[in-house]
C-alpha cells in the first residue's frame, strides 16, 4: 500500500495514523534518519547502546500475531482461582 504525505515549511512529515498504530508509535518517539540510495529511511532511535532499535518493534508485532482470545472452558474467576491454587 502506498501511502502519501507532505513536508511542511518546518521539514516535518506525518506518519498515516494506520502506521503509527500498527507500529506503536506515539508523540515524542525518536527516529534515526538516514539515506539508502534514493530513499530516506526512519528507524526508531536505539534507547541505549546495548540495545537494538527494533527490539521493541519486534516484539510488538509478535504480540500483535498471537494477540487474540481462547476457551478454556471454565470461567474468568475459574481460571483465577486455578492459577492461585484456591
Amino acid at each position: 500500500m502506498k501511502n502519501e504525505t507532505t513536508v511542511t515549511a518546518k521539514g516535518q512529515v506525518t506518519i498515516p495514523k494506520h502506521i503509527r498504530e500498527r507500529r506503536k508509535i506515539a508523540a515524542g518517539t525518536r527516529f534515526e534518519v538516514s539515506e539508502k540510495g534514493d530513499e530516506i529511511v526512519l528507524r526508531r532511535a536505539k534507547k541505549n547502546k546495548d540495545e537494538s532499535p527494533d527490539r521493541d518493534v519486534e516484539f510488538e508485532e509478535y504480540l500483535e500475531r498471537v494477540r487474540g482470545t481462547m476457551d478454556l472452558g471454565m470461567s474468568t474467576d475459574e481460571f483465577m482461582e486455578l492459577l492461585r491454587g484456591e
